[in-house]
């Protein structure tokens, strides 16, 4: 039928309909212009001539060419700017009791090992650089079942338990649907083993094996910068196109098809939650879904830059002999040893300068490279150089920090698609980690251990945020300012926080204990309300339990059930005794103050004596009247300190 939807199409006839799909939107990066300034801007950033070489080349009429690779520092700087802290990832659970708090410590912990353990930061950082160069870069990120621990073997076959892939695409890898802003579809190209692949799918091994990397005139990754020959090393890939489709009424459970050498290896509905695939632009042109980046911008000021630099240069080789001028027709030079020259001329010679360059050719460079960083907004402090004008730390973190928030659009990008992609982590642990997995957890509440875990144990969590912070917090110069205030007003008192502050810009290890202490109070309030009386130890902040707790009767449901307020009350009375019987050094370390000091023992009372003698003591017994007169008399007797004269 005409009106058929092509991604609904029947088995026999969807790889043709994909591949149909793919080209077209190849073509259309073709005609559309947005491939050639892909191209333009990649080729800029890493130095390529016309012929991919690098170096200072002359062609037949001896002008020289060369490139001084300013744009390639300041968007790396960019780069730099946006990722330099370490991704701050915050889950989000379904709900606000304990066991879901827990779980979505965990889940912050697991998301953390695939950051540092799995490459999932490097990933992210990669591609918020590929989008600089490439105006657009794709995240994929399938759950790949030949990954994982080993479970068992079936025959040939090792079965494994699975675990997350990430890997970077071009915009010449993934096509979507153009006209929408949110495509429901993705076709994503990857390369394969394709020895590996035809081990898997014997069906298909024949076509699979004859099969090899095409030459991709249209691509990045064989264009004339590399040359359009394909390697040996090539020779054992193949392309395997994937088609995602999102759960939509025209295909209600989704689609998942994967094809290699035109041969479906696989047909079936959407496993994931959603199609995990994800794209990330430093900014957007309007009307379109295509990516913009300030490369674009900096690059006719690049290709000026290299045409200067190289009049410059060509005018220096060429003329870089001496030259000699005499009025005398009958001047003559010989040759003599050691490269000197002797000059015979009735008239005195004189020398030509012809490599000397305009002081316009330098002050159009000076012009050119200024506004390279006017339209980037990479001032000298943040390329390193700092003014001399800006000497305080305060000044050279806000001049970064000015420089950050020009590049906002690509700090939000980048944060939402750290955000994505930390959420469809989470997402394929809970769908396909039905095995136990292990992981090293640190960060809040974690102190470094070997946890195992599976999908049960995260099933709370909803999604995954990812908060890059204030642009003050992620310089330096910035930092130093923070701890500066911080450590005056009295926040910071553990010098290990510190140095984690300023390495990675969180406070997660300066909170370990407070979160821990959070997470208790909650639990004990959710007890209190089910009537059931928490434990009390001498070592809990029995202040802070008292105010949280009072929380609970402060619920007029509470209020109205006299068995919760009676468990309520009799928990704070028992905070209150346990309170009054807290030792001083214990209250005093609880409470980070420092040890009170230690009394000196009270002087042992000295024995009266006359003259040297001790006086005897008033034996038990002696009638009161009898005593009194003794105390009168030793009070009347002249008396000395013991070992007195």
């Amino acid at each position: 039928m005409a009106n058929e939807y092509w991604a609904s199409a029947p088995i026999d006839q969807i790889a043709e309909k994909v591949q149909s799909k793919f080209d077209e939107y190849r073509q259309h990066l073709k005609t559309s212009g947005y491939g050639d300034r892909i191209r333009k801007v990649y080729d800029a950033f890493y130095g390529f001539n016309s012929d991919g070489t690098l170096e200072v080349t002359r062609d037949k009429d001896k002008i020289a060419k060369i490139k001084v690779n300013h744009l390639k520092s300041l968007i790396k700087r960019l780069h730099i700017l946006v990722t330099e802290n370490k991704l701050a990832f915050q889950p989000r659970a379904k709900s606000s009791d304990t066991k879901s708090q827990i779980e979505s410590d965990l889940a912050k912990g697991i998301v953390e090992y695939y950051g540092d353990e799995k490459n999932m930061h490097a990933t992210l950082s990669r591609a918020a650089l590929g989008c600089l160069i490439q105006l657009e870069q794709h995240v994929h990120c399938p759950w790949d079942m030949a990954e994982g621990y080993e479970l068992t073997a079936n025959g040939n076959q090792i079965i494994k338990t699975g675990d997350q892939l990430f890997e970077i695409l071009s915009p010449f890898d993934v096509a979507y649907n153009t006209a929408s802003e949110a495509s429901p579809w993705k076709i994503v190209r990857v390369k394969v083993n394709k020895h590996d692949t035809a081990v898997l799918h014997p069906e298909f091994a024949n076509e699979i094996l004859g099969s090899s990397l095409e030459k991709d005139i249209e691509g990045l990754h064989n264009s004339n910068s590399f040359g359009s020959d394909v390697s040996d090393d090539s020779q054992d890939f193949v392309y395997k196109l994937i088609l995602y489709h999102a759960r939509t009424p025209s295909i209600q459970r989704g689609r998942k098809v994967e094809i290699v050498a035109g041969q479906v290896l696989s047909d079936g509905d959407l496993i994931y939650d959603k199609v995990p695939c994800f794209k990330m632009t430093a900014g957007d042109i309007l009307g379109t879904n295509f990516g913009d980046s300030p490369a674009v911008e900096l690059l006719p000021l690049q290709e000026a830059l290299d045409a200067i630099f190289s009049a410059t240069l060509t005018n220096n080789l060429n003329n870089s002999l001496q030259l000699i001028w005499s009025a005398d027709p009958n001047l003559v030079t010989r040759k003599l040893a050691d490269g000197q020259t002797l000059v015979t001329s009735a008239s005195p010679p004189q020398a030509l300068n012809l490599t000397g360059s305009a002081a316009e050719n330098f002050k159009m460079l000076d012009l050119l490279q200024s506004n390279q960083q006017l339209l980037s907004a990479v001032n000298d402090t943040a390329r390193g150089n700092p003014n001399a004008t800006v000497k305080t730390s305060g000044g050279q973190a806000l001049m970064i920090a000015q420089a950050i928030q020009y590049v906002s659009d690509l700090q939000k990008n980048y944060a939402t698609l750290a955000s994505d992609v930390a959420s469809c982590l989470v997402s394929n642990i809970q769908a396909f980690a039905t095995e136990e997995m292990t992981a090293y957890i640190t960060g809040v509440t974690k102190k470094g251990q070997i946890k195992k875990f599976k999908a049960d144990d995260i099933m709370q969590v909803e999604r995954i945020t990812c908060d890059l912070g204030s642009p003050l917090t992620q310089s330096l110069a910035g930092r130093h300012e923070l701890v500066a205030a911080w450590t005056q007003m009295g926040m910071l008192k553990d010098p290990k926080a510190v140095v984690s502050f300023l390495s990675s810009g969180n406070l997660d290890q300066g909170t370990e204990n407070e979160f821990s202490d959070a997470m208790l109070i909650r639990d004990e309030n959710e007890q209190i309300r089910k009537g059931i009386q928490p434990i009390v130890v001498i070592t809990d902040v029995h202040g802070e339990h008292i105010i949280s707790h009072k929380s609970v009767y402060s619920d007029p449901e509470v209020r109205s059930n006299p068995a919760v307020m009676e468990v309520a009350l009799a928990h704070i009375q028992e905070h209150i005794d346990i309170m009054r019987t807290v030792p001083p050094d214990l209250a005093a370390v609880l409470s980070g103050q420092p040890l009170p000091p230690i009394n000196p023992p009270a002087p042992e009372p000295q024995q009266p004596q006359v003259n040297g003698v001790n006086l005897p003591n008033v034996p038990n017994g002696t009638p009161q009247q009898v005593a009194d007169n003794y105390d009168q008399a030793v009070a009347a007797a002249p008396m000395t300190e013991q070992g007195g004269m």
